[in-house]
């Protein structure tokens, strides 16, 4: 007698231990490469490299330490010349341009190789999913989260929104260098002395520290985003492979049929799998769970097909553009525009965010459209509309079906007659 053996997945998409939620996602080379330039590793980290991630971040912090090139940009985008000359330490330099570099190129390369692996992980006939994993007091699963919340949180500190996202290991290397760089840039005290609204002398700053800030806080506040995002797809997406392979979709009752077919929609959510238990447990075999994938022709669509999961978001371009202004407006608070460089830097922000999401969706929207620039591609849906429909056997199950919908937040659309489904139940 021979065993069956069950076939592996070759590609796996994703991953949930106890360290945090891992996956395998598109990303546009360009959101990496950009990363990559603010601070090499940050390309790395939102890819799901993190110890690569880490060896970069940590080595250009060092290195740029050592090198003062942070003290030497703020004295060249200020006029003082001379002071930034002074201020670089050549030996230290030529090794930070090495790391630059190479991150920048490392992080481009490994997102269009990874890109491939998505699509070859697609395409195979066994995928490996996990909803959840408790092991001892710990316990991590997927689950929707609001995009914005992530943001949000990781406003208020830099790495909180990665731990909110259950991707623990990222989290705690983004917060820890976000206190660091935050304790020996002395910004909350800086901060403190904004708010009351006290005179900040620009000899109490400390430049070169300073000056890791917007970089980290952009990117920590766009990796929590567009990681819920991910996140959110994901769950939908193991949803969908774990409800298709269902046997019960097929059922073959012989009693007789009532002459109804009730149909209703509603998201991908976890009610789904509770309607889906209920109808089980109650002896209801003959239903059915349809994903629907709208087709969207607005162009303008292609500025921000995130949802279509190519790795494209109009919160990239925002975000480039606040860490941009919000650097100049660090720099420049104090020394060029009156006002300090807490009140600037904090104005770039606004200002950049909301230049970058217009650039970003109006110009270089227009572009890829035009040129016909799509060069990731993608099939899940972020949305997960499904339409589930139930053969009512009986007015029992018609009126439990119906009660059940209700409670667990499914649109009741409507109803047909069977016949008019010929044999879509078989």
């Amino acid at each position: 007698m021979s065993i069956a053996i069950k076939e592996e997945a070759r590609y796996i998409k994703m991953q949930i231990s106890i360290f945090g939620i891992n996956f395998l996602h598109r990303v546009h080379p360009w959101a990496a490469a950009w990363w990559s330039a603010a601070i090499p590793g940050f390309g790395h980290m939102y890819m799901g490299y993190y110890i690569r991630g880490l060896i970069f971040m940590s080595g250009e912090i060092f290195i740029n330490l050592k090198s003062r090139i942070n003290l030497a940009i703020f004295y060249t985008f200020t006029g003082n010349f001379e002071k930034a000359n002074h201020a670089l330490n050549e030996r230290w330099a030529l090794f930070y341009m090495a790391v630059w570099v190479f991150a920048m190129y490392d992080a481009w390369k490994l997102t269009i190789e990874g890109n491939k692996i998505c699509e070859l992980e697609e395409a195979q006939e066994q995928r490996e999913f996990k909803r959840m994993n408790i092991l001892g007091p710990v316990r991590n699963q997927l689950e929707q989260r609001p995009p914005l919340l992530a943001a949000f949180f990781s406003i208020v500190l830099g790495g909180i929104g990665q731990i909110y996202n259950g991707q623990y290991i990222k989290g705690i290397i983004l917060t820890l260098w976000t206190i660091v760089i935050n304790y020996n840039a002395q910004t909350n005290h800086l901060l403190g002395k904004f708010l009351m609204g006290k005179e900040i002398y620009l000899e109490m700053v400390n430049w070169q520290w300073l000056l890791f800030l917007p970089s980290i806080y952009g990117f920590c506040i766009f990796d929590a985003y567009m990681s819920a995002i991910e996140i959110n797809k994901l769950q939908i997406e193991e949803q969908r492979y774990y409800l298709s392979k269902k046997e019960n979709f097929h059922g073959t009752s012989k009693r007789k049929k009532f002459p109804l077919i009730m149909y209703g929609g509603t998201k991908q959510s976890v009610d789904l799998e509770l309607l889906v238990n209920s109808l089980k447990t109650h002896d209801i075999d003959k239903y059915k769970v349809v994903f629907l994938d709208r087709l969207n022709n607005d162009n303008r669509e292609i500025g921000d097909s995130i949802r279509r999961s190519d790795g494209i978001s109009n919160f990239n371009g925002a975000l480039c553009g606040a860490t941009v202004l919000m650097l100049f407006g660090t720099m420049w608070g104090g020394p060029v525009i009156p006002g300090g460089p807490i009140a600037i830097g904090l104005a770039g922000f606004l200002l950049g965010a909301a230049l970058g999401y217009v650039i970003d969706r109006y110009l270089v929207g227009w572009i890829r459209v035009k040129l016909n620039l799509d060069t990731v591609k993608g099939s899940n849906s972020i949305d997960g509309e499904v339409l589930v429909l139930v053969n009512a056997l009986d007015k029992d199950q018609y009126n439990y079906v119906k009660k059940t919908f209700l409670e667990k937040n499914i649109s009741f659309v409507g109803e047909a007659e069977q016949a008019s489904f010929g044999d879509f139940f078989y």
